[in-house]
Order: structure tokens, then sequence, then C-alpha cells
């Protein structure tokens, strides 16, 4: 079985099951979904459609989209979620595709999550699935308006 058949992030982009619902943007190289991690709404990954592990193996292509689909995702992400922050990171280590978390850090965030501290947020309980369905559907028309 090869890496890619393993990979969580590539079962994902095959996905037809409702996890193309939490999908808020697509284009040849990048999906953007909305994370169940979490009860952090607006919570957002940004994967790349190809299997590789960072950016130092993307392609030209690819490296010339990133920056514009990562700038709009965390506008869209702003003017969805009223934030005071984005946190941005990618680490690959316990899925080894190259993705990107964007996570709103709003006022009401307890301090001990803040900073590197949001790598110990709790991912229980998950957010309520209408809410997470609204945000969606809410960032989906934002970035929408931002590639028409």
């Amino acid at each position: 079985m090869s890496q890619q058949d393993q990979c969580l992030m590539c079962a994902l982009g095959r996905a037809e099951d409702d996890s193309a619902s939490q999908v808020i943007y697509e284009d040849d190289f990048w999906i953007v979904r909305h994370s169940r991690e979490t009860n952090i709404l607006g919570y957002v990954v940004l994967a790349s459609r190809r299997h590789f592990l960072d950016l130092s193996e993307a392609t030209e292509a690819e490296t010339e989209s990133y920056g514009k689909v990562l700038g709009t995702t965390m506008r869209a992400v702003r003017r969805v979620i009223s934030c005071q922050r984005l946190y941005t990171f990618s680490l690959g280590e316990a899925t080894p595709h190259f993705h990107v978390h964007i996570i709103p850090r709003t006022a009401s965030l307890p301090r001990a999550y803040r900073g590197r501290g949001i790598m110990s947020y709790p991912v229980a309980p998950p957010a309520d699935p209408a809410l997470l369905a609204e945000t969606s559907d809410r960032l989906r028309r934002v970035i929408g308006r931002c590639h028409s």
C-alpha cells in the first residue's frame, strides 16, 4: 500500500461523503475545508491536492497559487469570524501531507490556549454540526465573491 493510499488528506480529497460539505474552496492545486477537530468555528485547513510533504516539494505552479489561496482564505475567515488574530502553522507530523491550519483567535479564547497554547486546545467537544455548516456556507460565499 502506497503512502498516498494511507494518507488522511489524500483520502479526504477522494471522499464523496459528507466531508465534501466541509469544503469551502477548491481549485486544481488546493482544497480548503472547515476543520471538525475542535469547536473553534472558522478553523480551516488548506491542503494540497497532490501528495507532498512541504512547499520545498511543490511545483512552481503550486507555489505561485499558494499565497493567493492562503491570503483569500485568511481574509474570508476574518470577515466571517470576529477574531483578533489568525494563527497559521504547518507541522505535517501526524499527517505527512502538506496542509496549513488557519485558526481564528477570538477575544473569548482562554489565555491558556493563546499562542503556542493553541496546540493543546481540546478536541472535544466538536463544533455543533449546524453551526459548522452555517460557518462553512458563509466562508464559501465570501471566498466565492473573491474568486468571481
